[in-house]
């Protein structure tokens, strides 16, 4: 029943999405630009560690951020115990806005005390699509789909006609659950209605994905000299 509905509407669709670290990627923590030893610590402290994300789509338009959680969710590195809900509560204001109309992404952050608002492309990143391999998630069947460089692999259902997920991949259908290079995303709940106007992100000094990156790169490599 829900299927049917979804694909005769499809305009309209709010999914939630539980988060946790992608434990088999050889990049986790790769952008922290740590030594192995350290990445081991932090891959033992975070191991147990689940998030929730929602997306929220309307007419061609989504939001994608996290759910801030009210429960303690104690992480302990060197020693060090910090409560990781609080901390990611304080990133409920960042978030990614799509509009699949005028194919762009726009992804609102903060990082080193300053707002970024970074631009991208709806479509950018190619996927390979595997008919060969299914599986359900939520009652869907979905299809596999892996990145050409072979980085991310999603799984989406073409039952839901809505070319949108934790990232946007043009797959023909919604991502239900995406291996990312850091966190795997997959979908829990999913309701027919948005009870929120959608905004689009302003403000912040905008860059390119790529010029971002590398200018994280670039804190962090001067962070390290000291």
């Amino acid at each position: 029943m829900f299927v049917t509905s979804v694909m005769a509407a499809a305009q309209e669709l709010s999914v939630i999405y539980q988060v946790g670290f992608n434990f088999q990627s050889p990049h986790l923590f790769e952008e922290a630009g740590v030594d192995e030893q350290m990445r081991t610590s932090l891959i033992n402290a975070y191991k147990d560690v689940t998030l929730k994300y929602q997306l929220l789509y309307k007419n061609g338009e989504s939001e994608f951020r996290i759910v801030p959680s009210k429960e303690r969710q104690d992480v302990t590195i060197m020693g060090y115990t910090m409560d990781i809900n609080a901390v990611m509560a304080e990133q409920a204001n960042n978030y990614v806005y799509k509009n699949q109309n005028e194919g762009i992404i726009l992804n609102k952050t903060s990082v080193f005390g300053k707002d970024f608002l970074i631009t991208d492309s709806i479509g950018r990143k190619k996927y390979i699509i595997d008919e060969s391999e299914t599986k359900e998630i939520l009652g869907f069947e979905c299809i596999k789909a892996v990145s050409e460089d072979g980085k991310n692999t999603a799984w989406f259902t073409p039952h839901i006609p809505i070319n949108d997920g934790p990232e946007t991949c043009s797959l023909g259908g919604l991502v239900l659950q995406l291996y990312g290079e850091q966190m795997v995303y997959t979908a829990i709940e999913i309701n027919e209605k948005v009870d929120k106007e959608l905004v689009r992100p302003e403000g912040g000094k905008k860059m390119t994905e790529q010029e971002f990156k590398e200018m994280v790169m670039k804190r962090v490599e001067m962070m390290k000299r000291g």
